[in-house]
């Protein structure tokens, strides 16, 4: 009878700290769920009251303004999509979470954020993109067309390896990157006989042990567009070519598109201008669109901004002459994206005008600049990875009607 009580009272007691322990789970929900609702509330006032930010330094790209609401907007939902990138891009305190989000993969394991490798020794690299075949079609063919519609003047593409297809031992282990040697062998077999492609893989490859590449951003330095440049010089007949040059170091404390991209903010580069020590070329730049000139390609002002790289230029324009001092009769018309600005520093010697184009913001007639510039040598100059998937080139190299 005891024993039959005494299990009993074991029982109730369970029973008891059972509820206990429910009821103190459920208090605790209930605190839990009440500060959520409260940091939720606050993180929404916060929103409400912080000044609405219109671009990111971090990031280094404009930020998304407040849509404006229409109708049309809301039917075509339209607005809700500019609404949540205008909540995504103004939350309270965005960076830091971006930056808690990135270490707490990193202690996961993981070693690829936001489209960007965490490589070896603070290396970060871009994720390759998928190519655009039918614009990369349509890119080869207007390229031929072109050469066959000028075959007087010898046209050059050259493709620029990207540093995760150099820099191999940099990257993660088991990282999946594309073959970039298949894709320039493609590209070679489209091009057909009428262009002649210059390889820059083993001009680069054979210095991967040096700093050919930034850490932090997508292009590479200085001194891999030098090692470019000695195999362009090469196949273009240039001549003799300048082999020592004064480098100066304009900045040290530059953190590139990648770093941006990926929250990634431990590495620093260093940006350096080149200057051939056997003599200055004097020449003189003209910004076509801006109608400014200027005696430098640096734009010393560009150094006090994040991206130290448009330093070249300060940054992307749809079309850039130069006129040197030059001694040699060559014209080059040069088709590019942002790899060829570090690249001109080393051209100038050679041409007595370089006349830059880009094709993403350029409308143009080209066939026009052939003539009337005198044009002796067309060079396409681009990073493969952007190469492959641009959607430029065919509208800017089409044959204008004629009427």
């Amino acid at each position: 009878m005891a024993t039959r009580r005494e299990n009993q009272e074991k029982i109730d007691r369970r029973t008891m700290r059972r509820r206990l322990l429910a009821r103190r789970r459920a208090e605790a929900c209930r605190w839990l769920a009440g500060i959520f609702v409260l940091l939720l509330a606050a993180a929404g006032i916060l929103n409400i009251v912080t000044k609405d930010r219109e671009f990111s330094d971090s990031e280094n790209r404009m930020l998304a303004a407040f849509p404006e609401f229409t109708w049309e907007s809301v039917k075509s939902g339209k607005y809700m999509s500019e609404f949540e990138s205008y909540v995504a891009d103004q939350f309270f305190l965005r960076d830091q979470w971006i930056t808690l989000k990135l270490y707490e993969d990193i202690l996961l394991g993981k070693r690829e954020s936001n489209g960007v490798y965490l490589g070896k020794d603070g290396y970060l690299m871009e994720v390759p993109d998928e190519p655009d075949q039918e614009n990369l079609r349509k890119n080869l063919s207007s390229m031929a067309a072109f050469a066959e519609r000028h075959p007087e003047v010898p046209v050059y593409v050259s493709l620029a390896p990207n540093a995760f297809s150099i820099l191999k031992e940099k990257l993660p282990e088991g990282a999946p990157v594309r073959d970039q040697a298949a894709d320039i062998a493609d590209i070679r077999t489209a091009l057909g006989d009428g262009i002649r492609y210059i390889d820059l893989t083993d001009a680069l490859r054979e210095h991967h042990e040096e700093y050919i590449y930034y850490k932090t951003d997508h292009h590479w330095t200085s001194l891999g567009a030098r090692y470019a440049f000695s195999r362009l010089a090469e196949d273009m007949e240039l001549g003799e070519t300048e082999t020592d040059y004064t480098v100066y170091t304009v900045a040290d404390d530059f953190q590139g598109t990648l770093a941006s991209q990926s929250g990634y903010h431990k590495s620093r580069d260093t940006v350096q201008i080149y200057e051939p020590a056997g003599g200055e070329t004097d020449y003189i730049v003209l910004y076509a669109e801006e109608g400014k000139k200027t005696t430098s390609i640096y734009d010393s002002a560009s150094l006090e901004e994040k991206d130290k790289y448009t330093v070249f230029f300060g940054g992307n324009h749809s079309r850039v002459d130069i006129n040197t001092t030059g001694t040699q009769d060559r014209n080059l018309l040069l088709f590019k994206d942002s790899y060829a600005n570090c690249m001109v520093q080393f051209l100038l010697p050679y041409f007595q005008n370089i006349i830059m184009v880009d094709p993403r913001y350029f409308y143009d007639n080209v066939d026009n600049i052939m003539e009337s510039q005198g044009i002796t040598d067309v060079l396409f100059l681009y990073n493969l990875n952007t190469f492959v998937c641009d959607n430029s080139i065919a509208d800017v190299l089409a044959e204008e009607e004629s009427t």
